[in-house]
């Protein structure tokens, strides 16, 4: 089932004019039976699954534009059955309605058993994103942070609970990884065809020393590549299929994806295949080409302000430390991040 699919199953139902009547029909594609996508009279969206006898509604919290309840209900000339019925209220929401959909429904379809079980486990996997618009990320935001979610998980990985409370960045911290003894500043960016690569600075603080510890600065190369295994998309697929067992470690992710203001309802958008070119770790030290606070000791020049520089990584073999996550420099920086946390 794809959004594409159950949007065009919603916009074939006519909207009912009768108060508290439903129109629907069953899904496109190989939904299981029992699940109806419906319309209301102010027409909100409706997915509704038969429900098992003696079922009762799903514990979820409440959220904006989303109710879920156990009902008796007569879909258009379908006999009256027992639904759980969730609606969707908010029209703006619809997208992200709908993404919501089409997992409740594959899960269904491959899994079975007690739908209310089901649609509570995937409510709390949700709810972090539901009242995210985002969608906005720039190509340059999106490639940042595939590679900040490829440090996650390939560098500092396998994803944890400890891992994501070094990710800072989506708080929009110095660093966007950090404990007491080592910061890391992560920089993507697209692979140019000579081979080259550079990366934007945007201020003077972002390659300064931290307070406590070492930096290190990671950098990502990518290409465009229609057979590549790797999109932001397929990043956040994967990571939250590792957490879907430990509910706690997935909200604080899913809570650092929507700081980064990474929207589900756009996930779509986000899954240009791409190739990894090149990974590389640097220790950010003496000599190390940068502009920082302290190489203005009195201050930039007056009406000198915003100052962004091109930082460009030929200049900077020398601090380079690792280009895999399994070198030695790599497991040391990993081991310092993770026992900071315990």
């Amino acid at each position: 089932m794809t959004v594409a699919e159950l949007e065009g199953a919603w916009a074939a139902i006519e909207v009912p004019s009768q108060i508290s009547a439903l129109g629907g029909r069953r899904p496109a594609g190989d939904a299981p039976e029992g699940v109806l996508v419906a319309l209301d009279h102010h027409g909100n969206r409706h997915l509704l699954v038969e429900a098992l006898p003696d079922s009762r509604s799903p514990s979820t919290r409440a959220v904006k534009g989303l109710t879920v309840e156990i009902a008796d209900l007569q879909v258009g000339d379908r006999p009256v059955r027992s639904y759980f019925d969730m609606a969707c209220t908010e029209p703006s929401l619809n997208r992200n309605f709908a993404n919501v959909a089409v997992e409740i429904i594959d899960r269904l379809g491959a899994e079975g058993g007690d739908p209310r079980l089901l649609l509570e486990r995937t409510f709390s996997r949700w709810r972090w994103f539901w009242g995210s618009p985002g969608g906005d990320l720039s190509d340059t935001e999106a490639v940042g942070l595939f590679a900040e979610l490829w440090f996650l998980e390939h560098w500092i990985g396998p994803v944890s609970g400890a891992s994501i409370a070094t990710w800072t960045g989506p708080a929009r911290d110095r660093h966007d990884f950090k404990c007491p003894t080592a910061s890391v500043e992560v920089k993507g960016t697209r692979a140019r065809s000579d081979g080259s690569a550079t990366h934007r600075i945007t201020n003077l603080d972002q390659l300064a020393a931290p307070e406590t510890g070492s930096l290190y600065l990671f950098s990502l190369r990518v290409s465009p590549d229609p057979i590549g295994g790797n999109s932001l998309k397929k990043s956040v697929d994967r990571l939250r299929g590792q957490l879907a067992e430990r509910p706690e470690e997935l909200h604080a992710l899913e809570d650092r994806l929507a700081l980064a203001g990474y929207a589900v309802a756009a996930s779509d958008s986000y899954d240009a295949p791409l190739r990894v070119a090149a990974e590389e770790l640097f220790e950010v030290g003496e000599g190390f080409p940068r502009l920082t606070p302290g190489t203005f000791p009195e201050g930039p020049p007056a009406g000198v302000d915003n100052i962004t520089y091109t930082l460009d990584l030929a200049a900077c073999g020398n601090w380079r430390i690792a280009t895999k996550p399994t070198d030695p420099a790599a497991e040391t920086l990993r081991s310092a991040l993770l026992e900071a946390t315990h």
